[in-house]
Parts: C-alpha cells; structure tokens; sequence
C-alpha cells in the first residue's frame, strides 16, 4: 500500500515505520487509517522481529489529534474515529513483535497513547513532553489513554495524570515508569537502533509469543493465563528457532535463529 505519511523501511529483521505529517503529526481519520495498514502490514511480516516507530518531524512524535478535525465531528464520527485509534494500538500490543517507540518529540494525547501500546518506550532528553491534556480540553481520552496507563504505572498515578491533564518532561516520566529511558539527542536513534538489533539478533518467535502470553494473560484468572502460557509455548516448539536453539545447547554452540 501507497501511504502519505508514513514510510516504512526494514534492515535485518527490524522495521521502521517513520510518521510524517507536518508539522506535528496530529492525529486525523486519514492519519489513522493509514496507522491501522501500516500496523496490519507490520504484523503479517515473518521476517520482522522488532518493530521501531519513530517521527520524521523534528520536535513531535505525535503532538495529539487534529483539534480542528476533531471540533467538527459529529457523534458517529467521533465513535468511529475513537475506534479506529484504538484498533490501530491494539494492533501494535496484539502483534507477535517487539514494538519500540522512539519518541523523538512531543508525545501528548494521541501521541502518549500509541506509545503507550508499545512494548518499550524510549524518549529523546531535552523539552519534549508526554502526557495526557485532555482533561484540559473539557475531553476524554480515547486511544486507550483510560486503560492502558493505569495498567502501565498503577492507578493512583495515572489518575492523578487524566484527570489533572498533565504532562510532564522525560525524567519525570521515567522516574514513575511511563517511559523506559532517556537518550541524549545526538545518540538518539543510533541507541535505540542499537537496543532493537540487540533484540531482533534473538529468537524472534519466541519473543513474540511471550510478548502476547503477557499481553493477553496479564487480564485472565491465573488458571486461564497459564493455559494461554502452554498454549503458546507449544505452539512455539514447532518453530525453527525453538529447535535450533535446544539442539545448540545440548552441542554447545551459538544458536542461528532465523524467526521461523
């Protein structure tokens, strides 16, 4: 799919999705529509392991919705536009991948909650902000912001956040775990390239379904979570990767994972 702004490149098993509407990424239906492929297409890639979501604009990640866009829905619109946010970061937290948010810039509102969807969170130091405003708009939150923050940092926390509107700079947010480190500017996404090559040189597979074993088990009764757990641990014995890397430790070698 042709998309307007967003590019995608992949490097080893890594894939970049850049977004790029000026001049803050605001967050429209067409914007979000393209999110949702981007994230669909991402999810269908075996060869991906790790997937890093970054800005091509200089000081915002996603600065939040297009208020104007926003102002003119009328009530269906703005439940199908809610929705359609939400199914596109439910599709970041539901894919058999490792998803990093490289927050390079203000990541308020629409921004916080995609972010918020993905499995790691590394911010750029200096001004940029992250939070929730919403509340200050006379709004609510409606990616995910509701639910997945007090998940995220415990309910008092993020309570105090939604209903104060609050946003704060980077050390803030990763002192109260809203984010899992700071990178000074001029490394930034060489670090965060870095980690995700780190990541992306395992056993993919495996990360995968371990990822949404949490991800899905985290909500369940424990009996029905360890079910999920053997679930997909059955399912991943049958892959490459789980038999390359039993056979290397019994011949004690260096597993060669290929993600299949």
């Amino acid at each position: 799919m042709a998309y307007q702004f967003i590019t995608m490149q992949t490097e080893e098993r890594i894939l970049t999705i850049s977004l790029n509407r000026p001049p803050t990424n605001p967050l429209s239906s067409g914007f979000g529509q393209e999110l949702f492929q981007a994230f669909s297409e991402a999810g269908q890639m075996d060869d991906i392991t790790v997937v890093v979501i970054t800005s091509a604009q200089e000081k915002a990640f996603i600065a939040g919705a297009d208020i104007k866009e926003m102002a003119a829905m009328n009530q269906a619109e703005s439940e199908a536009f809610s929705k359609l946010l939400q199914d596109a970061n439910n599709l970041l937290a539901g894919m058999k991948k490792v998803v990093i948010a490289a927050i390079n810039g203000h990541a308020l509102g629409g921004g916080c909650e995609l972010a918020l969807a993905c499995d790691y969170r590394f911010m750029v130091a200096g001004k940029a902000l992250i939070g929730l405003p919403e509340a200050g708009l006379g709004i609510v939150p409606g990616a995910g912001g509701t639910q997945r923050l007090p998940r995220l940092i415990g309910v008092a926390k993020a309570r105090d956040i939604l209903l104060w509107g609050k946003v704060m700079g980077p050390e803030e947010a990763l002192a109260i775990g809203l984010i899992d480190r700071v990178i000074e500017p001029e490394a930034f996404m060489d670090e965060v390239m870095k980690f995700a090559a780190k990541l992306a040189s395992g056993a993919g597979k495996a990360l995968g379904y371990i990822k949404v074993a949490v991800n899905e088990g985290i909500e369940l009764p424990l009996e029905q979570a360890l079910a999920v757990e053997r679930r997909y641990g059955l399912e991943n014995l049958q892959t490459h990767d789980a038999k390359e890397g039993l056979t290397a430790f019994a011949e004690k070698r260096k597993p060669v994972f290929l993600s299949k």
